[in-house]
């Protein structure tokens, strides 16, 4: 998986998820991981573009599901990935519903999770593509460049 230009922020509260997870970053050699509180990441999420946030279900429940709202409003560039346990994947449709990029139900599988990430920096490579096709037709600096 190549990920040298994304950001990852873990609000991941059930402990052996966060562990699952925070494994599977490093096992594809992803260094740019932050483990953050609700507040924290609010805070350090504004104008971010090249950032997935992976947010569980016992997060949801804890802060209600207002908070992919928030996220979103926060950072709306942002990808959200709901990591769903199987007893409450009933959340899924209203977390989509809200924003929320992705799901992945437990056990997160490996394939899943590269899949789903691997989808989301193919779609800012094509959008950065395409930013500065428009920027040079109108013979301006591509931003970000």
């Amino acid at each position: 998986m190549v990920t040298q230009d994304v950001r990852f922020s873990v609000l991941v509260l059930n402990e052996e998820v966060r562990s699952l997870i925070l494994s599977l970053l490093r096992k594809n050699e992803q260094s740019n991981v932050g483990i953050a509180e609700l507040n924290e990441l609010l805070d350090s999420t504004k104008k971010k573009e090249d950032l997935i946030i992976l947010i569980d279900s016992e997060a949801v429940l804890a802060y209600g599901a207002a908070v992919i709202s928030k996220l979103k409003m926060s950072c709306t560039e942002c990808r959200l990935i709901l990591l769903c346990s199987r007893v409450h994947r009933s959340m899924v449709k209203h977390v989509m519903e809200l924003g929320a990029y992705g799901c992945i139900i437990e056990p997160y599988p490996e394939w899943e999770f590269s899949t789903m990430v691997r989808s989301i920096l193919n779609g800012q490579k094509i959008d950065k593509k395409i930013t500065a096709s428009k920027a040079k037709r109108q013979g301006r600096k591509p931003q970000g460049n």
